[in-house]
């Protein structure tokens, strides 16, 4: 894995977050809390320990299934779980409580606000934990450790990890012409597929396409193209944006060329992810991207009856030809340094149980999320999932492998929801408003640099 380590800065405040020093350059900060061991086993009676999560829906279930069972497991622990709304929402009531407020002792954040939340020097640095307890990782995929380390170290334990797949409704291929168990691996066989189904009117649009970064985000990453600059803000802090590109234009303009012949429906901003998809049970679209996270909810809704006419399949993301990877999106499990240091160390414990292979297996199958461990995927319980419904091995294929670029461990940039916005924003400009696609594109690129300039100032880069 391609990692140096990051360059410090002076301790600053964070006028942006409104909460503690920050320290900047390529992650944070070398001086994190050091990890607690060995309390919890000495202390004299059970040591109880907040959890926010932000799973809803056949995830929640499962999630809070494995809490309870993990609480019936042993009597040294117990962890309260509480919902803290969608994982942006989560996030920012934990910076915000951060202020002055009941925070947790251990957390779920969302890929996106990593480097915040490091930036906010609120949490244990779990490298400290791996050095302290010599934790093996591996067994992790590397592609999802790489995901979370920052500065050539890992500051959260993996747990929720999910790539950008295709579902497709599997009648509609048969009734266009097409082979369901084939489906389009390039953005140049999607704009074949999206036409046949077009043309056998079995759909009013091939593919129906939201206005959200995060697929453009995958298509950068399987091309090989970097979101941001300095190895995709790992080997230093992000100065500004980099996917102003060729593949970036590539991007833009097939989506624009999508939309323009009808092959494709705009479906506009969709926060929970689900219009793209409800397209597919209208008839609408015959195809939609999605995360494979929501995989068990998925079929749960298309396949429940209401849509006689659908057939979920799922193939991998169609996309450019390219050097890089699947993009890894979920979250992570932050140890809170406020905490007293048992409560840390309790913490530790109930996330490095979460990821044991046992749970790990029993996550995937009961949500769509991947197991991140080589050992939960080669489970018997996990194979036979796969061997009945092999649509849910699709994303672990994806992410599986064990190269790693910087543009397949994604991104990490402070302020990463204004660079998502800039790209939505060009997007919609090109769409909406007619801007050619590589202005538009240029345009975001230079609205994303701005943001990251402006967040840079406030920690004091």
């Amino acid at each position: 894995m391609m990692r140096t380590s990051a360059k410090l800065l002076p301790l600053c405040l964070v006028a942006v977050l409104a909460v503690l020093p920050a320290c900047g350059g390529g992650g944070g900060s070398k001086t994190a809390s050091a990890c607690p061991v060995g309390l919890v086993d000495a202390a004299t009676s059970p040591v109880e320990i907040k959890f926010w999560q932000a799973e809803t829906m056949a995830n929640a279930d499962t999630l809070l299934g494995l809490v309870d069972q993990f609480n019936a497991s042993q009597s040294k622990i117990r962890v309260s779980a509480t919902f803290q709304g969608s994982y942006d929402e989560s996030s920012s009531k934990y910076l915000a409580a951060l202020r002055g407020g009941d925070v947790p002792d251990i957390l779920q954040v969302v890929d996106w606000d990593t480097q915040r939340v490091i930036d906010s020097r609120s949490t244990v640095k779990v490298q400290d934990c791996i050095d302290a307890t010599r934790y093996d990782t591996s067994d992790y995929l590397p592609r999802v450790l790489a995901y979370w380390q920052v500065g050539g170290d890992l500051w959260s334990y993996p747990f929720t990890a999910a790539t950008n797949v295709l579902y497709y409704n599997a009648r509609a291929f048969e009734k266009a012409g097409l082979d369901p168990a084939k489906p389009p691996k390039t953005l140049d066989d999607l704009r074949a597929d999206s036409r046949k189904i077009v043309d056998a009117s079995v759909a009013r649009h091939g593919i129906a396409l939201e206005m959200h970064s995060w697929w453009v985000e995958n298509q950068l990453a399987r091309a090989g193209q970097a979101v941001v600059n300095n190895g995709n803000g790992r080997d230093a802090r992000a100065t500004e944006a980099a996917f102003d590109s060729d593949a970036g234009r590539a991007i833009f303009s097939w989506t624009k060329s999508m939309v323009d012949d009808g092959l494709a429906l705009n479906v506009g901003r969709n926060p929970s992810g689900a219009d793209a998809l409800l397209a597919i049970g209208s008839g609408e679209a015959a195809m939609a991207l999605g995360s494979s996270a929501g995989m068990r909810s998925v079929f749960a809704v298309l396949e429940s009856g209401q849509y006689p006419d659908v057939r979920i399949g799922v193939g991998s993301m169609p996309a450019m030809p390219g050097d890089g990877g699947s993009l890894v999106g979920g979250a992570s499990l932050f140890i809170v340094n406020r905490s007293s240091p048992v409560k840390q160390e309790a913490a530790r414990i109930f996330a490095e149980w979460l990821n044991e292979p046992e749970q790990q297996a029993a996550w995937h199958i009961g949500s769509g999320y991947i197991p991140i461990r080589r050992s939960a995927a080669a489970s018997p319980s996990v194979q036979a999932l796969w061997s009945a419904s092999p649509q849910f091995k699709v994303a672990y294929d994806d992410l599986s492998p064990d190269v790693v670029t910087p543009a397949s461990a994604g991104a990490v940039v402070g302020p990463f929801l204004d660079v998502r916005s800039a790209i939505v924003g060009g997007l919609e400009s090109m769409l909406l408003q007619g801007t050619d696609p590589a202005i538009a594109l240029r345009n975001a690129a230079s609205t994303a640099t701005g943001a990251i300039k402006s967040y840079n100032q406030r920690i004091g880069e």
